[in-house]
């Protein structure tokens, strides 16, 4: 028996010099060893495999486009209703807001007809008063803070009677010396104290005056009609 060694020796040779062993040995090797034809088979089967995962990627990348198409439409549509409510939550707080003034207009004036009917008056009615109306002063040009107290007194009982003391509310605006009398409800008793104060702050102080005046939230038609007759400006929240 030829050994290993010795026939990887002569193959060689033996494939140079004898054709038929040659032929013997290219047969045996056909069913193993691939030709031409077959790695070319192999490409294109490659090629198809390599285009068919292509195809799928490009099908992913569609998906893909799609769903973040549909995530941007659905994050459009939450944004249009995160605005909608803050559209609404700001209508809600204007309301709110505007509530809460009509509720501390209330609360003013409700307050004033308590001191009213108290007969507390003071400061704190007249004060009252003046924020209730003050739209109306705005229109006839009259800062509320420019409006001032004065004490009066009459030591000789020249109006009233001796040591009678009372004050009056005055208001120098445009060089003019407005006097005037703060009342819940305005009536000709309400003329007739502020004539008389009228005297007296003319009498104390030997200093004229240029107008009388009454502000009032309510007086009657009758009762405004009477008082502007006496040359006493009227200016009223409401006739009834």
């Amino acid at each position: 028996m030829i050994d290993k060694n010795e026939l990887l020796k002569l193959l060689p040779k033996l494939i140079r010099e004898d054709d038929e062993i040659k032929g013997a040995i290219i047969t045996a090797l056909s069913g193993v060893v691939a030709t031409k034809e077959d790695i070319i088979r192999i490409i294109e089967h490659s090629d198809r495999r390599f285009e068919a995962v292509d195809k799928r990627f490009e099908a992913m990348d569609k998906r893909f486009e799609t769903l973040q198409e549909q995530m941007n439409n659905r994050f459009e549509a939450v944004d249009k209703r995160f605005e909608a409510v803050d559209n609404r939550f700001e209508a809600l707080i204007k309301e709110m807001n505007k509530g809460f003034e009509i509720a501390r207009e209330e609360r003013v004036q409700l307050q004033a007809s308590i001191n009213s009917l108290g007969r507390r008056g003071g400061i704190g009615l007249e004060n009252a008063i003046l924020y209730f109306l003050n739209d109306n002063l705005i229109q006839e040009s009259i800062n509320t803070s420019e409006i001032k107290k004065e004490k009066l007194n009459d030591k000789e009982g020249k109006v009233f009677w001796e040591n009678y003391s009372t004050d009056i509310d005055i208001l120098i605006q445009n060089n003019k010396t407005i006097l005037i009398e703060i009342k819940f409800h305005a009536d000709n008793r309400d003329a007739y104290q502020l004539i008389k104060k009228a005297e007296l702050y003319k009498y104390q102080f030997n200093r004229n005056y240029d107008e009388l005046m009454i502000i009032c939230l309510e007086i009657t038609q009758n009762n405004y009609e009477q008082i502007v007759k006496q040359g006493i400006k009227v200016i009223a929240g409401k006739i009834v």
